[in-house]
């Protein structure tokens, strides 16, 4: 059996017909039954535009800013042996280095920590540097070098101040570290040009022979105009050594960058256990109680082995992935629910090269992985709007457009030149926006 493999691109005499088409300016083609397109779209932005996940900015930089780390603090301790003490006794520990952050220390006198290993409750009494603490036993019969080992490893959790005492006074506030996140819209552009005999002769061009109908090079242009917008916003990386840009960053290396990784394979294939620690993973993290899980063919083919090994028949079934049952079929979602998280799965085909492009690579970055992006709405501290988990973000070419479709040349309906030509093109400026990036998931084998 051949291998079918994408045509090349090829430069045509006459490929525009007198009606100009194209998908984003939402005119009709007049041809669309008389030729069929091998390849289907996979654009996943799309999805996430249609759901109102979307937003426009007035700039090239955008930004939000985020807590850094969890509410609560923990430290472990540092630092060899502990000196011998008697039951109910003072000690004096070191904590790791690597929860300090600029000279700034979790530690305060007041705060109750407990040993995540035994369950033993402790009072920081004094505080001597950023990274060492005296703290007693709540309980006196507690001999704190046996309690906490004299490899001192333990980790305190930190449970607030609880034993404040009688006519207490006041105790040292404790505010969480922030960070600022920086987005960047990226341009976006494609063109194409037909001469004037081209135009007059509308019907047909023909390549090796076949002849197509003539809008066939403006509708390819508008589609991969419209995927290549795609894979900037799921794939790209971000621009420093390109004079006139800085890029902007896809959501996929965000996640790789800011977000959790689960690594399947190493010992078995995928299977029912690999779900349970996907969601412990997204629960340990802040996650949401449904996630978006875009895998490539091979992942796919291991899950649903996976699934119908475990449950003979059927475990599958159509749920909520955007709004509606009727939404998830459309977009090819299946769900399923393990461990309270459902996850809304969905063959993501531009991780594959042979889907996209009709080559196979030696090796392949994507192949059997995936990506968790959690469905979930946060809430502004300041003003209470809700806020999605991620946006697609654009800067308006035109009042009320995010797109803009023009022509240029003396065949354009508002001539622009002298020279008998028809140039259509495609501008855009758009980035994605990702918030809390340590609740998303890449899947790697």
């Amino acid at each position: 059996m051949a291998v079918l493999q994408p045509g090349n691109v090829v430069t045509s005499t006459g490929q525009v017909n007198r009606q100009f088409v194209s998908d984003l300016s939402i005119l009709k083609p007049q041809y669309y039954d008389k030729f069929i397109e091998k390849y289907g779209s996979q654009n996943y932005t799309q999805l996430l535009e249609a759901l109102g996940m979307k937003a426009t900015v007035p700039s090239r930089e955008f930004f939000h800013f985020e807590s850094r780390g969890k509410l609560h603090s923990a430290v472990q301790l540092s630092g060899g042996a502990l000196a011998s003490v008697a039951a109910g006794a003072a000690i004096d520990v070191t904590i790791s280095s690597s929860y300090v952050n600029g000279g700034i220390s979790p530690l305060r006198v007041g705060e109750v920590v407990e040993n995540a290993a035994t369950g033993v409750q402790y009072k920081i009494t004094a505080v001597a540097s950023a990274t060492v603490c005296t703290i007693k036993p709540l309980l006196a019969a507690i001999d704190a070098n046996d309690d906490l080992g004299a490899t001192s490893t333990a980790f305190l959790l930190f449970r607030g101040i609880t034993e404040a005492g009688e006519a207490s006074s006041k105790f040292n506030s404790m505010t969480g570290l922030t960070e600022k996140k920086m987005f960047y819209t990226t341009e976006i552009r494609e063109d194409f040009s037909i001469t004037d005999r081209a135009k007059i002769e509308e019907l047909y061009f023909e390549v090796n022979g076949q002849a197509y109908y003539t809008y066939k090079g403006l509708d390819e242009a508008v589609r991969r105009f419209m995927n290549n917008k795609e894979f900037k916003l799921m794939f790209g990386s971000a621009a420093d050594n390109i004079t006139g840009t800085v890029g902007t960053t896809g959501l996929i290396p965000q996640i790789k960058a800011g977000g959790q990784t689960y690594q399947w394979g190493t010992n078995s294939a995928f299977d029912i256990d690999d779900f349970h620690a996907i969601a412990r993973l997204a629960d340990f993290n802040g996650g949401a109680s449904e996630y978006h899980f875009l895998m490539d063919s091979y992942l796919r083919t291991a899950v649903d082995d996976a699934l119908f090994t475990k449950y003979q028949n059927g475990a599958i079934v159509w749920a909520n992935a955007g709004g509606s049952q009727d939404v998830a079929v459309k977009y090819g979602f299946d769900s399923i629910k393990i461990d309270g998280t459902t996850f809304h799965m969905k063959k993501y085909l531009p991780f594959n090269a042979e889907a996209v492009y009709g080559v196979t690579p030696g090796t392949s970055l994507y192949k059997n992985s995936g990506i968790l992006i959690p469905m979930k709405e946060g809430r502004d501290a300041q003003t209470g709007d809700k806020i999605p988990s991620l946006r697609i973000v654009s800067n308006e070419v035109e009042p009320g457009k995010e797109v803009k479709v023009w022509e240029t040349g003396a065949l354009a309906k508002v001539p622009t030149s002298d020279k008998m030509e028809l140039n259509v093109h495609h501008m855009a400026y758009a980035g994605v926006q990702v918030f809390a990036a340590n609740q998303y998931i890449s899947v790697t084998y």
